[in-house]
């Protein structure tokens, strides 16, 4: 825990001063559902309360193919106060700038560092907060820096999980299509083996969600994962299909994830990812 503040530290000091976020490969597998699930480095851009019920350290790191990709270490084994720490680097493609924006070669990328804090308060209860540092170009164009943070909080009760998360508490930045928002969402488990988990999304100044997604999970005693999910854009009227799988053992994993627009002709979205405990 504390080389993990060490290194949050340094980070700053080099001018890591907080666009969007990266999703996650369990999130991205299961319809961006887990926002009320105990996870493991994912929780850090999902809900940073998410991994108070887990105790591992552990490295994870993400490809979303082709240029897309983030790193983090999550510790909640040496201290009653658990850390994590992430980096990411996103492409965004023509479709993220204004009509009237022509992005140079240097402006494909948004890139960020997070560190976030979680701990258990009762038996049931975690919760968590986050810093982030996001940097890149706007809608506009515009080669911009946001400093923001996330809280979570997650109840967990035997085969029920439930939480929820306030994401960019500092105001955001519209241009870097980062609203201040909130999630809620809550996941139920059969016999440790089958999951079924949903969420939605909404802006902080309209109760209405703007995203659902639904999401299930077969762990199989025998060293894989099967997940699905679907989720829905209701602002965009999209509709996309997701499925993932993943080897697991004790000390390694390995994970893939595939996400399906319902739009004619666009591409599948691959993200390739492994995970080592210690």
């Amino acid at each position: 825990m504390k080389m993990l503040l060490g290194l949050g530290l340094v980070l700053y000091a080099m001018g890591l001063h907080a666009a969007e976020d990266f999703v996650p490969i369990q999130e991205r597998a299961q319809g961006q559902s887990l926002v009320g699930s105990s996870q493991g480095n994912d929780s850090l851009y999902s809900n940073p309360a998410a991994s108070s019920f887990v105790n591992v350290y552990s490295v994870d790191g993400s490809l979303a193919l082709p240029k897309s990709f983030t790193v983090s270490i999550l510790d909640t084994k040496t201290s009653d106060l658990g850390g994590a720490l992430g980096y990411f680097r996103r492409e965004v493609g023509s479709d993220y700038y204004d009509k009237d924006v022509v992005p140079s070669g240097n402006q494909k990328y948004i890139e960020g560092a997070k560190l976030a804090m979680m701990k258990r308060i009762s038996n049931e209860i975690g919760i968590g907060v986050s810093g982030k540092s996001i940097w890149g170009p706007n809608t506009r164009g515009e080669r911009v820096r946001l400093n923001d943070g996330d809280l979570g909080i997650i109840y967990n009760h035997n085969f029920l999980q439930l939480g929820a998360a306030i994401r960019n508490v500092l105001g955001g930045n519209e241009l870097l299509k980062l609203p201040r928002d909130y999630s809620v969402g809550g996941r139920i488990t059969y016999d440790q083996i089958l999951s079924l988990s949903v969420a939605t999304q909404s802006r902080l100044r309209s109760i209405a969600p703007y995203q659902y997604g639904v999401g299930v999970e077969y762990l199989s005693p025998f060293f894989f994962a099967i997940r699905g999910g679907y989720r829905i854009l209701t602002e965009e009227k999209q509709n996309l299909w997701s499925f993932g799988a993943s080897f697991v053992s004790p000390r390694l994993s390995l994970h893939y994830a595939m996400e399906i627009p319902n739009q004619p002709n666009a591409p599948l979205e691959h993200t390739l990812g492994t995970t080592v405990l210690f």
